[in-house]
């Protein structure tokens, strides 16, 4: 009687991610093949992708992707034998899904560069975007330091599906964004009785190349998390159970936080400004920036905010190292977050107008608001996502800091789970990006104004105003911080408990 349960149980994560990845497959396919508008593709895509992963994610950890099964074995949270079979029903699952559709439809699917757009375009995109589907899902789905087992957050899906609708969003004028290698073969074989769909090998790749790039950003965040099982955090796993991967244990990597905040800081702010930048590139139509951006925010708020505090933002950094809301508030690391996040905009804009064909980045649209409008504005927006910041980080009293519980030992050295920190981040640049972008550009970040100016200056053009948007988005930034402080008074009387408000 105990051999069927057995089996069901050795071979259920293989059958979850063949009918995760089989469904995955045919929602892109449809929305591809119907030619719906970009910006519902991305939604439906993201969307599914959300739905699955909460699904799945107790069964077999709702990978759906090779690319994050490879990911996992590089970041030794899984082993070798299992990515190999869990690659494998995820492919038989996309090709299931291709024929099912030239059986039942007999229709091909496009995809490639659109417009002007280069492949060498194109196949940025797809490594930049698969980058960081991997690294938020490294992060916040198999992290043993983010997702517990015995106190999981609550925001594995929402993260990950986030980031695929960020992707879609951004890349809409330019390329169909897949972001999945085994997706990537299911639309190549659309084309089958015409030959193997060129188009695809190199979407494949892209997102192999991606998850190699996840998995070394995710090495440099949480070191101490690769190829490691620490004990205290596995305390509670289901006997049997390994979706997020356990690999044997090895000696733990020696840490640098500070090395690892910056790092985190750098790639968050790198990836937020990259996915403003190509929003903002070929037509002057704003579309669904605001969305693509707090969607970007939002999953990479939930991976980092344990790590570096999940800034991005020197405005935010200034305003969090001041009022003592951060890892470490000294002047110096003030100073590094600003450079590492200043450098990061840059990085991205660079990578942006040069597959634009070298054109600069617009600041804004066309507006009949004035400067002063502008500004306050911007200062506005600005308030508002730095006072969500800080008082976010009221639950653990400071970022990443551990509380205790009477739990249980293991339960104690867990920094307390804030599930919503992440989303209220992302929700205050929906409301700004959606407000202010045909006033002031909704650009509300030092870091992203002067990335953005910056390409400006190199081809020779400088705008007068730009100090003047770095000036009232600090001001914002440290009107905001005097309200909370005024508005949380016992986190600053001497012997409050942390957390306290």
């Amino acid at each position: 009687g105990a051999v069927f349960p057995s089996t069901c149980q050795r071979l259920s994560p293989y059958l979850a991610e063949f009918v995760g990845t089989y469904l995955l497959t045919m929602t892109f396919i449809y929305n591809f093949e119907v030619s719906n508008p970009p910006v519902w593709t991305a939604t439906s895509n993201g969307f599914m992708v959300m739905a699955l992963t909460y699904t799945f994610g107790h069964v077999s950890g709702a990978n759906m992707n090779p690319s994050i099964s490879l990911a996992l074995l590089m970041a030794g949270r899984q082993s070798a034998g299992v990515v190999l079979r869990l690659c494998f029903v995820q492919i038989l699952g996309c090709v299931g899904a291709a024929l099912t559709h030239l059986y039942v439809a007999r229709t091909t699917v496009e995809i490639g560069p659109r417009g002007d757009t280069t492949w060498r375009a194109v196949v940025l995109v797809e490594i930049v975007f698969s980058a960081a589907l991997c690294f938020v899902y490294l992060n916040c789905v198999s992290s043993t330091r983010n997702n517990p087992w015995h106190s999981s957050n609550g925001f594995t899906g929402l993260s990950v599906g986030f980031i695929v609708l960020a992707g879609g969003f951004a890349s809409r004028k330019l390329t169909s964004c897949v972001m999945n290698s085994a997706i990537a073969v299911g639309l190549g074989l659309i084309d089958s009785r015409n030959g193997f769909n060129g188009a695809a090998i190199g979407y494949f790749f892209a997102d192999l190349v991606g998850a190699f790039l996840a998995t070394w950003a995710y090495r440099m965040v949480r070191p101490y998390e690769a190829h490691v099982r620490n004990v205290d955090y596995a305390a509670g796993r289901p006997e049997g159970a390994s979706p997020r991967g356990w690999s044997d244990n090895k000696p733990i990597l020696q840490r640098d936080p500070e090395f690892e905040r910056l790092a985190a800081e750098f790639i968050g702010t790198f990836l937020v400004t990259f996915t403003k930048g190509l929003n903002r590139l070929g037509d002057t139509s704003v579309g669904p920036e605001a969305w693509s951006v707090a969607a970007m925010i939002t999953g990479l708020s939930c991976s980092l905010r344990g790590v570096s505090g999940a800034f991005f933002n020197p405005a935010v950094t200034l305003a969090a190292m001041l009022g003592g809301r951060a890892p470490d508030c000294r002047a110096r690391s003030a100073l590094l977050y600003m450079a590492a996040q200043v450098l990061a905009g840059m990085a991205a804009s660079s990578l942006c107008a040069a597959m634009n064909h070298g054109k600069a980045i617009p600041l804004t649209f066309q507006t009949k608001a004035s400067l002063g409008g502008e500004l306050f504005a911007e200062s506005s927006f600005v308030f508002l996502i730095t006072y969500v910041v800080l008082t976010m980080s009221v639950t653990d009293g400071k970022v990443g800091a551990d509380v205790s519980s009477s739990r249980s030992s293991a339960a104690s050295r867990l920094p307390r789970q804030n599930d919503i920190a992440g989303f209220a981040y992302g929700a205050c640049h929906v409301a700004g990006g959606f407000a202010a972008v045909h006033i002031s550009g909704a650009l509300l970040n030092p870091a992203i104004v002067l990335s953005f100016s910056g390409v400006d200056v190199v081809q020779g053009h400088v705008r007068g105003d730009v100090f003047a948007y770095l000036a009232w988005q600090v001001i914002g930034a440290l009107l905001a911080l005097g309200a909370f402080v005024f508005t949380h008074p016992r986190l600053y009387v001497s012997g409050a408990p942390p957390g306290a408000a």
